[in-house]
């Protein structure tokens, strides 16, 4: 081999296809066996992770929960679109990520969900996204994958293991499955070929909180808005997103950039100074 294309190969941006693609910016997943199959060390900040699985409630965000608190800890937000159920605080806060950092974006559309979750990707104002979609297509899935890649910010997705005879342009796609001896772990697709075996981890959280038993009661108070340090992410999200009065989006993870319209009630001035008997009604 001449030297100059050995010392072409062995350039660190050059990605061989029989090995793991190296990352500058990942985020570690708390599991060390998976984090040494994921390219680059950990869960990939500008790229859209596909989690397939049949159930719900098997630890697939116990799985997450590690990075997320890493995340929460340092002062980023946590956006969960479209959840399918309402997030339970304590659970939060026992793996260490304070509610406080959780936000919930709840549409009813389905074109919504995908907005929403494509500006927080974009946005580069979030640490991490959790998406729930019902419809999933390639150009969708593109949009977030350029999103993610944008704003420098990891997009995990929730579907079905029926997709994963489909093609998909998420660099990353796992697929998990229930297991007597934990969560199992088939990397069908990444930046370096498939695995030789898949993994079993024990994502119980019971363990994982008798671990980090000194860390999650450290972050059970969250810093006065005083004391926080802004993270350095400017917003970038679109404000001109053909949205109609009686369909609003709130979303506090874009700035705010909504607010809850309420219907005013009564003015408890005027009924207090109505006489009783017109409060009480006619004798």
């Amino acid at each position: 081999m001449k030297a100059a294309l050995a010392e072409l190969l062995h350039y660190p941006l050059v990605w061989r296809g029989d090995q793991l693609a190296s990352s500058r910016d990942a985020i570690p997943s708390g599991f060390a066996d998976l984090d040494a199959e994921l390219p680059g060390g950990g869960w990939p900040k500008d790229a859209l992770i596909e989690l397939l699985r049949d159930a719900e409630g098997m630890g697939e965000l116990r799985l997450l929960a590690p990075a997320l608190a890493s995340m929460a800890q340092a002062g980023e937000w946590i956006v969960l679109v479209a959840s399918p159920h309402i997030p339970y605080a304590p659970a939060f806060a026992a793996a260490g990520i304070h509610p406080a950092q959780v936000i919930v974006v709840a549409a009813t559309e389905e074109k919504h969900r995908w907005w929403a979750a494509e500006q927080v990707l974009r946005a580069n104002s979030a640490g991490a996204l959790l998406f729930w979609p019902q419809l999933v297509n390639d150009q969708r899935l593109r949009r977030l994958q350029l999103a993610a890649q944008e704003g420098s910010t990891p997009g995990f997705v929730f579907v079905s293991t029926g997709r994963a005879a489909q093609p998909s342009p998420s660099p990353l796609r796992i697929r998990l499955s229930a297991s007597e001896k934990g969560l199992r772990i088939d990397m069908f697709k990444r930046r370096g070929g498939m695995m030789a075996r898949p993994l079993l981890l024990d994502v119980s959280m019971a363990a994982r909180v008798k671990e980090n038993r000194g860390t999650t009661a450290a972050v059970r108070r969250l810093p006065s808005r005083l004391e926080r340090v802004p993270a350095q992410r400017p917003p970038g999200f679109d404000r001109q997103y053909p949205v109609g009065a009686s369909r609003q989006i709130w979303n506090r993870a874009l700035a705010h950039a909504d607010e809850v319209r309420r219907i005013p009630g009564p003015d408890p001035r005027e009924m207090s100074s109505r006489p009783s008997y017109a409060r009480a009604g006619t004798q």
